[in-house]
Formats: structure tokens, C-alpha cells, sequence
């Protein structure tokens, strides 16, 4: 064995969205980091769609940006097409999407970790996390290189134990032509004691443009004026730029019968495949499965960058074989001639209970181990990248014995899905919607700056250049919403904000100020449960007079704050007030043994 000099105070495992946001956050505020990745090619690698961004995803890029991640900037730097989603419905549901030159996308986060100062990266395969009195110590890799360090952050996507389906045909993989990770997983599972659960997802295929008929699309050109994710990025310069268009067509009754006929032959239906899969982003024959009635779906080519002729076909994920596969693309108006130069495919993989981190995204189980992305049950680029950030900033605030930071419900989507992954746990793969978030009209895309960046400011996420421009953006809305005299403020030097933008945002709250004033009322009663922390050994679960159901509940999940207890499915209201009489009857008891 080799045993590195170098000694770490994070190691990143995984070179995905979770694990690039992870590594730069941590790198960002100045521990030492090391990303380790099975192959440098494949670095941010967009696996599935080439897109960031849709309905809610969208505000957590937005709110990854304003908490100093890089998502928003790689993306408007990739971008061939931009899409307001929702922009018939209220400004809280308004989500900005970006289709992405995915190779640009990959290679420009691959050079941004090669420029991040503290940040090293590593390509070889971690097969085991070590510890030394079941605290984190180091990471054991294929090439039996142990490199030493205090906080672990697992991103491995789909790679533990991952199974490639093509119909009947299995071959090992977690992503087509990568090999999988078994070694970790086992390690994860019989040596750390991680509560593993099995999941899959899929991808479609595709297509070379060559054959296309496009006299049979509608077409759907990039929004004019484009709305860039980032909030620095210079709208001027980037409406300057080229886009390319995206297409939509729809499936027929034939496309309906080839997969009727077929369906014993699908990975899904025909036995091999028994984990879950998402719900909402579901297979072409999993939609006609549970949609029968429904003989026709929309399916959207989306190009996969600006130097190929290659087309994602959306809503067309499939794990049939690839004679059935060959067959719906010619079922299809537009795409009768059109070759497949990728299979579509399902991957199944290893992924571990949530509700066993804190919600810092550590573990209750080995101290000093994190977890972000799809190892935590979810699926999105978006998810795993928000996930990575907050993993990423919680890891170097524990080496440096900082508080961790921890987002509300009412403060972020990021907040929303980090509190229900950890607190209710999941039974498929996660994904997040507008309608999980209460507050939603707090948390709109065009706030997510003046919700979050105070807080990247102060932990020294952000360059401090923009702070002045920032503070006086602040100032400007401020006086805008309460309709107070702008005239003494400088407006000047507002860059990257503007002073329409700050009209805009003033415009929005004026409208619908009645329900944001509601929606902060309920949010500052949630913030004073939140408040409300658990002493350490208090035992929740053993409070007498609760139900034996929210008793085992509290024992399992191990609340921080009664708030995270009262969200607790099982935990009822009476439940909630016994604790805290019991809560406060433990601290007075505490106070008279500390003072007696």
C-alpha cells in the first residue's frame, strides 16, 4: 500500500454535478480537497438530458449560483437554447430551463476545478472508506493508494453496484461503456453499515439529424429576449450569441402497438428490472403501461451541442431491445429515416437511506461522512448539484468547527429537498416540484439572489467585488417595494444587477403582496419551531404518552429541532406539544444541576 504525504481535509468521491459543486465549495472555503474520479473525460458529464434547469430545478441552479456554485455559470457559458417554462402561470412557478452544448458544459467545469485553489483531482476508483474509531480517516483506492483525511463527501451517481439494461441483455455499468463501482458498495454496505436501497432510471435514445424530416416538427426557437440562469451573466453580451431551435413531435397509434406487442421483452416488464424508478420522469413503456388510454405523447429533440448532428430525444427513455427500439423511432412523424447512434437504457444502482444523514448531509452513522446526489435517492442534475454545494460548504465548516449551514423550507428549494430527503426519507427516486415547496411563492427564481447571497457573503462563497453592487441592489428594491423616494440613491455600478430588474422584482411584490405576506406570517411561525433545538441527550422517542408510532419514527430519523420533528410523517400536533413541554422540562432541569 501506498500512503499519500498529502493529508486532506476533504476528499470528494465522484466527479458528477453533486461531486464538482462539492470539491469547489469545500476548495472555496479553504480546505484542503481532493476530488477522486474513476475518469477525468467524464468529469460534470451530462449522462441524460443536455439540459439544466425546468420546473423548479431551475430556482435551485438560480439559487446554486447565489450561494457562490458554479451550475448557472457553466450553463449560460454552454448554452444553445433558452426556455422560460410556466410563463402562463404566476411568476412563483416561472422556471428558466437551458439546453446545453453538453461537451462545452463537461470541459469547462473540468477547468474550473484544475484552476480552484486547495482543490486537487485525482483519476482512479475509491474502493473503500477507512475509519479509526468509527470516525472518517481516509480513502482506500483501486491502485491501493490510502490518501488520509477528516470528511468524506460520497457523489457516486448511478456507479454503485450499477446494472445496464437493454432489454433482456444485462451488462454491467453505471453509465453505458463505464464500468461500475462494486468494491465502494460493498464496503459502504458490510463495513460502514450503510442502509443500502436499490433504484433505477433510464435515459432514451439517439438520434443523427441527417434523417430527419423537420417539415413534421413544430418548432420551439430559443426565448427572444433569453432570461440567462446565472446572475452573472451580462444579458447584452449573451443576446449577442447564436441559438439553435428545438423541435417537438408526437408518438402514434403504431409506436402504441409496437410497445403493446413488446412489453414482455422491456427490462421493466419482463422481469429483469424490480427497483423503483421515477415517477415523474418516466419510460415511454412505462407511460403506456399506466396510460392506456393516452395513445398519443409529446417527445422533444433537444441538440446535443453545436458541433454534432446528434439529437436527445425527450420522452422517449426506454429499456427495450434494440429491434424494438429501431422500430418506434420509425413510428415516429419526422423521424421515419433517422438512425440511432446511441441505445437507449436503464441503469440500476445502489443508493442509501436518506433519513440516516443529519441535515447538514452527514452521516448518523460514520462521523465525518456526507452524502450528495443520487446516492441520497433523488435524480436531477439540479438536485445532485445543490446537494454537492451544501455537502461541499457543511464538510470544510466541520473541519473548521463552524456552525454547519442549514437552509429553511422557507429560504430555499435547496432547503425544501435536503428537509424532506432527511426527514421523510424515500421510497423512489426524488425529484423536485413547485408543489412540494409551501412557501413557493417566496422562493421564486428572481429572488434567489437577495434569499441567499447574504449568506454566501458571509461564509466567502462569493468574490467580495459584487457586495457593494449587491448591497446597493438591495437598498434600490427595498425602496421600490415600499414605494419610498429613489431619487437620492446612486444607481450607478449596479452591474451584474440592474435597476430593471430591481422594477421588475418591485412589480412582482406589489402584485401578489397580500399572499407573500401570508406565506412569511406562516414562515416565521416555522422558523420559531425550527428554533427550537432538541438537547443533546434529550431521547425524543422516549417521552411518555406518544404514540408508539411517532416514538419509533423520532428514534429512527433523530430530529435536530422540533420543527424537523413536526415534519416527521406519523409525528402528530399533540405529539409535537408534548415535546416541547418535555423539551423545556430537560433544560430547566439542566440549568438547576449546572448552577446547583
Amino acid at each position: 500500500m501506498f500512503i499519500c504525504n498529502e493529508i486532506y481535509e476533504v476528499i470528494v468521491i465522484g466527479g458528477g454535478h453533486a461531486g464538482c459543486e462539492a470539491a469547489l465549495a469545500a476548495a472555496k472555503l479553504g480546505a484542503k480537497t481532493l476530488l477522486l474520479t474513476q475518469n477525468l473525460d467524464t468529469i460534470a458529464q451530462m449522462s441524460c438530458n443536455p439540459s439544466i434547469g425546468g420546473i423548479a430545478k431551475g430556482q435551485i441552479v438560480r439559487e446554486i449560483d447565489a450561494l457562490g456554485g458554479a451550475m448557472g455559470r457553466v450553463t449560460d457559458h454552454a448554452a444553445l437554447h433558452y426556455h422560460m417554462l410556466n410563463t402562463g402561470k404566476g411568476p412563483a412557478v416561472h422556471s428558466p430551463r437551458v439546453q446545453c452544448d453538453k461537451k462545452v458544459y463537461q470541459f469547462t467545469f473540468k477547468h474550473l476545478l484544475e484552476l480552484q485553489p486547495n482543490l486537487d483531482i485525482m483519476q482512479d476508483e475509491a474502493v473503500a472508506i477507512t475509519t479509526s474509531d468509527n470516525q472518517v480517516n481516509g480513502v482506500l483506492t483501486l491502485r491501493d493508494t490510502l490518501y488520509q483525511t477528516q470528511t468524506v463527501i460520497l457523489t457516486t451517481g448511478t456507479f454503485l453496484g450499477g446494472t445496464i439494461h437493454i432489454g433482456t441483455v444485462m451488462t454491467p455499468g453505471g453509465r453505458y461503456n463505464d464500468m461500475p463501482s462494486n468494491l465502494l458498495s460493498q464496503n459502504l454496505n458490510k463495513e460502514l453499515g450503510l442502509h443500502l436501497m436499490r433504484f433505477k432510471t433510464g435515459t432514451p435514445m439517439r438520434i443523427n439529424a441527417r434523417g430527419l424530416d423537420y417539415s413534421k416538427f413544430r418548432l420551439q426557437p430559443s426565448d427572444n429576449p433569453l432570461q440567462p440562469i446565472s446572475h452573472f451573466t451580462d444579458v447584452l453580451q449573451q443576446q449577442k450569441r447564436k441559438f439553435l431551435s428545438c423541435y417537438i413531435t408526437r408518438t402514434t397509434l403504431q409506436t402504441d402497438k409496437i410497445l403493446r406487442e413488446n412489453f414482455q421483452r422491456s427490462a421493466m416488464y419482463g422481469g429483469n428490472i424490480h427497483s423503483m424508478g421515477p415517477r415523474y420522469c418516466p419510460s415511454v413503456e412505462d407511460k403506456i403501461k399506466k396510460f392506456p388510454e393516452v395513445t398519443s405523447h409529446p417527445l422533444f429533440l433537444e441538440p446535443e451541442g453545436a458541433h454534432t448532428e446528434e439529437y436527445y430525444i425527450q420522452g422517449f427513455s426506454t429499456s427495450m431491445p434494440e429491434d424494438v427500439q429501431r422500430a418506434l423511432i420509425a413510428s415516429v412523424p419526422g423521424m421515419e429515416k433517422a438512425s440511432i447512434t446511441r441505445m437507449g437504457y436503464a441503469v440500476e444502482y445502489d443508493c442509501a437511506n436518506p433519513t440516516d444523514l443529519y441535515p447538514n448531509l452527514e452521516s448518523k452513522i460514520v462521523p465525518g461522512l456526507f452524502c450528495a446526489g443520487q446516492i441520497n435517492g433523488t435524480t436531477g442534475y439540479e438536485e445532485a448539484g445543490g446537494q454537492g454545494l451544501m455537502a461541499g460548504i457543511n464538510a470544510a465548516l466541520k473541519v473548521q468547527h463552524k456552525e454547519p449551514l442549514i437552509l429553511r423550507r422557507d429560504e430555499a428549494y435547496i432547503g425544501v429537498l435536503i428537509d424532506d430527503l432527511v426527514t421523510k426519507g424515500v421510497n423512489e427516486p426524488y425529484r423536485m416540484f413547485t408543489s412540494r415547496a409551501e412557501y413557493r411563492i417566496l422562493l421564486r427564481n428572481d429572488n434567489a439572489d437577495l434569499r441567499l447571497m447574504p449568506h454566501a457573503f458571509k461564509l466567502g462563497m462569493l468574490d467580495p467585488k459584487y457586495q457593494a453592487a449587491f448591497e446597493k441592489y438591495c437598498t434600490i428594491v427595498q425602496a421600490l417595494k415600499t414605494g419610498s423616494d429613489t431619487s437620492h440613491i446612486d444607481k450607478t455600478d449596479l452591474f451584474p444587477w440592474s435597476l430593471e430588474k430591481a422594477l421588475t422584482h418591485a412589480s412582482i411584490h406589489r402584485k401578489y403582496e397580500g399572499y407573500y405576506e401570508r406565506n412569511k406570517k406562516d414562515a416565521e411561525k416555522l422558523a420559531e419551531v425550527d428554533a427550537i433545538k432538541i438537547p443533546q441527550g434529550f431521547d425524543p422517542s422516549s417521552v411518555k404518552g406518544l404514540l408508539f408510532e411517532s416514538a419509533q419514527k423520532l428514534r429512527e430519523i433523530k430530529p435536530q429541532t422540533l420543527g424537523q420533528a413536526s415534519r416527521i410523517p406519523g409525528v402528530t400536533p399533540s405529539d409535537i406539544q408534548l415535546l416541547a413541554v418535555h423539551i423545556e422540562r430537560f433544560r430547566r432541569l439542566k440549568h438547576v444541576q449546572k448552577t446547583a
